[in-house]
């Protein structure tokens, strides 16, 4: 017991100091990560307005205040930094981090995942088309953890390969992965802010009902708002894009007026 304790010592030194040594990598990745994830959400919210027709919307809004209104950027973000902090740890404190489970099952899911979000990613879009809306929701949501899955395989196989000497770990399916999470942090975001609105523009929508002082006799639907400004749209409607429109707080009510 007495040699064990040198040794292991020892060896989460060494774990210690492989994780501050990739810490600079981990946190440009990060940077990165958050950039992607930044795009992904402006590709939801725009999808989302347009969807409305009513990308005039984007114009008169701070990108900052927009942009936070969808969870997809911050998801993303806040995974990719456990991601890089603890898997990091992990990996530098094994010595042979290639024979366990872990890894293997990483390898396994970069071989076959990479397909089955493939064709995930040209199902969806083929329901969205065909107004299986519920259905495409639900497949994005699928979509969105295999490709938290799939990064994090990914981004296990690359760190391995940097840490480890003398193992030579083929990364040719890895490059494959990161190309279809791309098409991924497109398809995702445009598909769940296009059926997302699809579904919100339904009479039976959830958003919260408001009624305007200047149009007592119209039920309207709150489709966003920022600082005084309200943005709303009928309840029922005609044609294919509701009449979305401008109004102030002081000219909303949360409750039918008194008649």
């Amino acid at each position: 017991m007495p040699r064990d304790d040198p040794d292991r010592n020892k060896s989460t030194r060494a774990g210690a100091r492989r994780l501050i040594e990739q810490t600079p990598k981990a946190l440009a990745g990060l940077a990165a990560m958050s950039g992607v994830a930044y795009l992904a959400g402006s590709v939801y919210t725009k999808t989302y307005f347009s969807e409305f027709g009513a990308s005039w919307i984007l114009e008169e809004v701070p990108e900052a205040t927009y942009f936070s209104q969808s969870w997809v950027p911050l998801l993303l973000m806040l995974y990719f930094g456990y991601l890089a902090t603890t898997n990091l740890a992990v990996i530098g404190s094994q010595d042979d981090v290639t024979a366990g489970f872990q890894f293997r099952f990483s390898v396994a899911l970069i071989r076959y995942g990479s397909w089955f979000l493939l064709a995930l990613l040209v199902i969806t879009p083929l329901l969205s088309t065909f107004g299986y809306v519920m259905s495409a929701i639900v497949l994005s949501i699928i979509c969105i953890v295999a490709i938290l899955l799939l990064f994090s395989s990914a981004l296990e196989l690359v760190v391995v390969r940097l840490t480890t000497r003398g193992r030579l770990i083929d990364l040719s399916m890895t490059y494959i992965a990161f190309a279809v999470i791309a098409a991924g942090l497109y398809v995702v975001p445009m598909q769940l802010g296009m059926n997302w609105a699809r579904v919100d523009k339904q009479p039976t929508s959830s958003l919260l009902t408001v009624y305007l002082r200047s149009d007592p006799e119209t039920e309207y639907r709150l489709l966003f708002s920022v600082g005084e400004r309200l943005y709303v749209f009928p309840s029922r409607f005609e044609g294919t894009y509701p009449p979305v429109q401008t109004a102030a707080i002081a000219n909303v009510g949360f409750s039918p007026p008194e008649r």
